[in-house]
């Protein structure tokens, strides 16, 4: 239950930063595990219930306190980190940035980001001055900032790696150990499916009212061959399977083949055995995705690690390979993100068909299902990125290998795609949001809106003038030196290492100063209550003394 300020300032400690009071109002330990302290709960509320000791009412009101504070695991990791101010922060700002797992993440991931930035600066350092000639290093040598980066993405990779075997095999365990007690039943259909195979019928609806398998059958979710009354036919009907059987027709066709109930079933039947299927080959679809999807990362710093080796080997004239030759990691990357997004895409059709296939049987006849445009649409989104990427590749490649003559203004057409598409964006971001209908995003509009275009403006121009100034660079390459070029990364790796340094420092250090200055802030508004004002002189009472 909600513990209200006056019974949070009811707490054992006075000092707000302790983080061992909770804990003595229950009797239990930090070390403490959820049992063992719910048990001591129990035994105190007991205790010094108000109906049992009623004159214990202030330390039934600190034990309930406490309870709530340790019984949550959340609450629990910043009373412990920041004591009982933590607590009461968390109450008023949400808690998530003060909580020590998230903080901790963020922390850890800023620094990463902090080191890499640095790492890249000093790569991109030593290659303006090995293409500048200003030193004759090897290629091996400038790439070593790379070299660490590759070597603490394949530790990640392993670490990664081993930490899925073991969850795995933890994860065998338990189930085991849940085979062994019978707590996992199967009841032969998937949670979140509406209709499971049968014998002869195909499929069987849980949830249709008709005659359709008895009450306990939809209850479990499934249905037997044996519970399932098939609908009676007409005598018309009848009469027409009878005139097959013997190859003859009836004379009259007055009378309809089918009643229309017979008619309704087979055709909400159809339906439903297409849903059924679509829903079958999405989930075949989706799990192949998700396995490839499991083993990208791992293939994809493997290939670039590949890739690196073979560009600093050519660099160097140890190989005479060709520029086709020495892409083809990189190209392999494409190729495999290339899969990932078709089963995305074959996936998000097969969605869109099987809600169509819904809509068709609950009679929604207004809804968008497949067609040309929607798919296309699909297409585009799903594919434009990786179309731009592989595309400038390619026309890089060949023009390094002196496959073509074209000006490298041209070359590096593909790159100003993005820039059009994201304008074109920005420029339609207003209609979308008033589309939505959220009523704060429309009060947001323009903050939105000015906060893309701002982060579009700095992105671009740090982007776009390196561009420029690379192009420069290879179309005239005694006309510019390399590290001006490369001034536009230097800007924006320094502003990214900066970033990444403060908020670490921040979230490592400034969370304790915060709370030091709330909880002396909270300490000087109290002394404030208690200490009254003098009253002035002329506003006194004189009460006389007797004789």
């Amino acid at each position: 239950m909600p513990v209200s300020d006056s019974a949070s300032e009811q707490t054992l400690n006075a000092d707000s930063r302790d983080n061992v009071g909770l804990y003595m109002v229950l009797g239990v330990t930090q070390d403490s595990t959820a049992t063992e302290i719910k048990r001591a709960y129990r035994r105190l509320a007991l205790q010094y219930h108000p109906d049992r000791n009623p004159g214990a009412g202030g330390e039934f009101v600190r034990i309930q306190y406490a309870y709530d504070v340790l019984s949550d695991e959340r609450k629990r990791r910043i009373y412990d980190r920041y004591g009982e101010i933590g607590v009461q922060m968390a109450g008023r700002m949400g808690g998530e940035l003060l909580d020590p797992q998230v903080t901790n993440l963020l922390s850890l991931f800023a620094l990463i980001s902090a080191v890499v930035s640095c790492l890249f600066i000093a790569f991109f350092a030593l290659l303006a001055k090995r293409v500048d000639h200003m030193v004759e290093w090897s290629y091996k040598i400038v790439f070593i900032p790379l070299w660490i980066v590759d070597i603490a993405m394949v530790a990640g990779v392993v670490f990664v790696a081993l930490a899925r075997m073991q969850y795995s095999g933890t994860s065998g365990e338990d189930d085991d150990e849940e085979n062994s007690n019978g707590n996992d039943i199967d009841d032969g259909c998937d949670d979140d499916e509406e209709e499971c195979n049968v014998a002869s019928d195909g499929i069987c609806d849980a949830g249709y009212q008709g005659s359709f398998g008895s009450t306990a059958g939809r209850r479990s979710g499934t249905c037997r061959s044996s519970d399932v009354t098939r609908p009676s036919y007409s005598s018309a009907e009848s009469t027409v399977n009878s005139a097959e059987v013997s190859g003859t027709r009836p004379a009259t066709d007055s009378t309809p083949l089918l009643s229309s109930a017979t008619q309704g079933h087979h055709q909400g039947h159809r339906r439903r055995s297409r849903r059924s299927h679509l829903r079958t080959l999405k989930k075949l679809v989706e799990s192949q995705l998700q396995v490839l999807a499991k083993a990208a990362p791992t293939a994809y710093i493997l290939l670039l690690v590949a890739f690196q080796i073979m560009l600093v080997l050519r660099l160097d004239g140890d190989v005479q390979w060709s520029i086709w030759r020495v892409a083809a990691p990189w190209l392999c990357i494409e190729g495999i993100h290339f899969v990932l997004l078709t089963l995305q895409f074959i996936a998000m059709v097969l969605q869109t068909g099987e809600r169509q296939a819904a809509a068709l049987a609950e009679g929604r006849r207004g809804y968008l299902g497949l067609s040309v445009k929607r798919v296309a649409g699909i297409a585009v989104s799903n594919y434009w990125w990786l179309a731009i990427r592989l595309s400038q590749a390619l026309m890089i490649i060949c023009k390094v290998n002196r496959d073509t003559n074209a000006n490298w203004f041209l070359v590096f057409v593909p790159l100003y795609v993005p820039l059009v598409w994201t304008a074109a964006a920005l420029y339609f971001l207003p209609q979308q949001l008033r589309a939505m209908g959220d009523a704060e995003l429309m009060q947001n509009e323009r903050a939105i809106v000015f906060v893309c275009v701002a982060a579009f403006c700095v992105v671009s121009s740090f982007a776009y003038s390196f561009l420029a100034l690379l192009i420069w660079k290879l179309s005239l390459p005694a006309a510019v030196r390399m590290v001006l070029v490369l001034i536009p990364v230097f800007v924006a790796l320094g502003i990214v290492c900066c970033c990444c340094s403060c908020i670490s420092f921040c979230l490592a250090y400034g969370m304790h100063a915060t709370l030091d200055d709330e909880q002396a802030a909270q300490s000087e508004d109290a002394h404030r209550v208690r200490v009254r004002a003098p009253v002035p002189a002329n506003r006194r009472i004189n009460v006389a003394q007797p004789q």
